[in-house]
Order: structure tokens, then sequence, then C-alpha cells
């Protein structure tokens, strides 16, 4: 699911979005620009920042392996090690270099596991995104902000979901992530900073961390398969998934 507006020129999208309804705005790479990639030596960041170095972008790649691997990060990036909740990095980063495109995939995505350890989630999903979110802002020079959010946002809709369906998040993971969506929405009418929200869900794939427990439910089915473990499934396996 995607939601949200991109244009080359920031704020410039709102005003064609006024002026012209309806009008399709899109991400410009025709030029040379700096890109912020958060969570970059993860399994989908990493594919980002290889699709952005590919098309010229100069690449910003932050992630504080806690999820992630170095080697996951293509060479042709610069890599900085770090949080998204240190805020004192971010804006270090952002007042160091001139930034056009933030995609912000760092996050604990161990939906799960949230209700149990809220006050981590909201500290990591919530105020990390928010503390970048902000540095962006005030950089005044982002394009548009990219944001990683989750199916997690819809709870416990009816199947099949669609993305007109009024997100109902069911735990504190969906709670965070639909938080930011909102806050984006808000930033982009108060300062006409463009954004993009994406809504992945059971992605797999190169580079995914097959031994995470709690996360990517495809990536846990091969690495029992490949232990020779049972494979783990809730309920009497009639159910139909998204996969």
């Amino acid at each position: 699911a995607f939601t949200g507006r991109c244009s080359k020129d920031g704020g410039a999208s709102a005003r064609a979005e006024r002026d012209h309804p309806g009008r399709q705005t899109q991400l410009y790479f025709g030029v040379m620009h700096t890109t912020l990639v958060t969570g970059a030596a993860g399994f989908i960041g990493s594919h980002v920042v290889r699709h952005l170095l590919s098309a010229g972008h100069s690449v910003l790649a932050v992630d504080d392996l806690s999820g992630g691997f170095t080697e996951n990060i293509p060479s042709g990036a610069t890599f900085v090690q770090g949080s998204v909740t240190d805020a004192g990095l971010v804006n270090r980063l952002f007042s160091e270099h001139q930034i056009s495109y933030v995609f912000h995939l760092a996050a604990y995505a161990a939906e799960g596991l949230s209700p149990f350890i809220r006050r981590f989630n909201y500290e990591t999903n919530l105020i990390g995104s928010m503390t970048v979110l902000n540095a962006a802002i005030n950089a005044g020079s982002v394009k548009c902000f990219v944001f990683t959010s989750s199916i997690a946002v819809y709870g416990h809709t009816p199947s099949p979901m669609h993305e007109d369906q009024t997100p109902v998040p069911a735990d504190p993971y969906g709670v965070s992530k639909y938080a930011v969506e909102l806050d984006l929405a808000q930033a982009h009418e108060m300062f006409g900073l463009d954004y993009v929200v994406f809504r992945p869900h059971n992605v797999y794939g190169e580079h995914q961390h097959l031994g995470d427990p709690y996360r990517n439910v495809v990536g846990i089915f091969m690495r029992q398969l490949m232990q020779g473990d049972p494979v783990t499934i809730f309920g009497d396996g009639s159910q139909t998934r998204a996969f």
C-alpha cells in the first residue's frame, strides 16, 4: 500500500496539487542527490541503497546494526553506524550534508513482541522516526520523505484488505507506525514536506535475516525447513495469508 506524494522540488507538489487537483507527481532521479537511508544494513534498506546508487544518488547509509549487517551495504555508500534515536547524530548528518531525500526504514519490527516491550517499541519506532522527521523539516532541503510503515496499521480489519480501509492498529507496533503516518500528513500540510508511505507485508528475499525468530514469516519457514524443524503454523492451517 502506498500513500503520499513526492516531486523533485519538495513543497512545489503541494502547490501543484492545489492548483491542479489529481495531477500525479513522482520521485525525481534526474540529477545527483544526497539521500539518507536509515536501516540501510537491513534486508529492504540494503536493496534501497543499491537502487539509489544505480540511479546516481550519493547515499548516506545509517544503521545501528541491531538487525542488519555491514556486508549488506553496497560499496559506494557512506556508512554511518548509529541509531535514529540519537538526536545529536541525526541533526549532525543533516547539518553536514545537503540531504534531498530520506528513506526511513529503521525500526524494530517485532510486532508480536511489541505489547511486551512497549517503551522500546515507541522509543525506536515512533520517537526515532520523529527525530529523523524533525531534522528533515528543520533542514529545509528535503524534497521527499519516504517512510516504511506496515500492514500492521490495519489491525484486525476484514480480509481482503484495501488501501481505502481506515487503519485500526491492534498492537503497539501498528500504533507506532500509524502515528508516524499521521504526523507525516500533518507535516505536509504545515510545511509542504512531500512524503510517501508504503506498507509492506510478509516480504522476503536476498539479505533477509533468516535467524530472526520474530519477523518475516517466509524467512522463518525457510530456516525451519533448512534445519529440519517443524514449520510453525498458528491456527488449523486453513486460513489464507498473503505471501
